[in-house]
């Protein structure tokens, strides 16, 4: 398929409500393990607009001409999903006033974890990993990511099914601070469509660059 990914590097540190990134999870029991991470972005922040805007140009270019409401984003409200965590009784009130987005990678591609200590960034290596990243990188904590935003499509012939959109692959995980732990549901629960869904909401509404 045409069409390049791009590498967006988080500039503020974001909250992760959601996070495996040690250990590699199946998303509701099914299919391959994979590292996983569901951020807190604010709405109109730099973060924000950055990386719809490097979603929207990989979109354009992969799918010339494609309505873009028809393509699946790793990129949802915050109170559309808080909205659903109410209906079934379980608490998503942390969603609310947000942003959210996921990025994921698989059991072969584990994401480079590293610690802000102090002033300097500290790689987490060998047992390290293991070790010192089940104490930090927990569900609630702030980090900053890098990911790589690519095309994809699957689901039907010239990929004009449901299953075609712009995946956002894990890269790296820096922990920056601890923040309030997060409980309830899993994050293989609340990550199964980290593919991003197919929304009728314009997901660049502040990016500048809306096509819809």
């Amino acid at each position: 398929m045409s069409g390049k990914g791009q590498f967006y590097v988080f500039q503020e540190r974001v909250r992760a409500p959601f996070l495996t990134a040690v250990t590699p999870q199946k998303i509701n029991n099914k299919g391959e393990p994979k590292f996983a991470a569901t951020v807190l972005l604010t709405p109109g922040s730099a973060d924000e607009k950055g990386i719809k805007s490097a979603l929207l140009a990989v979109a354009k270019e992969a799918f010339p001409g494609r309505d873009l409401k028809t393509l699946k984003f790793p990129v949802e409200s915050g109170d559309s999903m808080a909205d659903r965590s109410a209906a079934k009784s379980k608490d998503g009130s942390f969603f609310r006033g947000h942003t959210v987005f996921k990025a994921s990678s698989n059991e072969e591609n584990p994401p480079v974890l590293s610690v802000l200590d102090g002033k300097n960034i500290r790689e987490l290596l060998g047992a390290q990993r293991e070790a010192e990243g089940r104490k930090l990188f927990y569900n609630g904590c702030y980090v900053l990511l890098a990911v790589y935003v690519s095309p994809y499509k699957s689901g039907s012939e010239g990929g004009v099914g449901e299953y075609s959109g712009v995946k956002a692959y894990l890269n790296q995980v820096l922990w920056v601070a601890d923040g309030p732990r997060i409980g309830g549901a899993s994050s293989s629960e609340i990550f199964k469509g980290y593919a991003g869904a197919v929304t009728a909401e314009d997901p660049y509404a502040n990016s500048g660059d809306a096509p819809f």
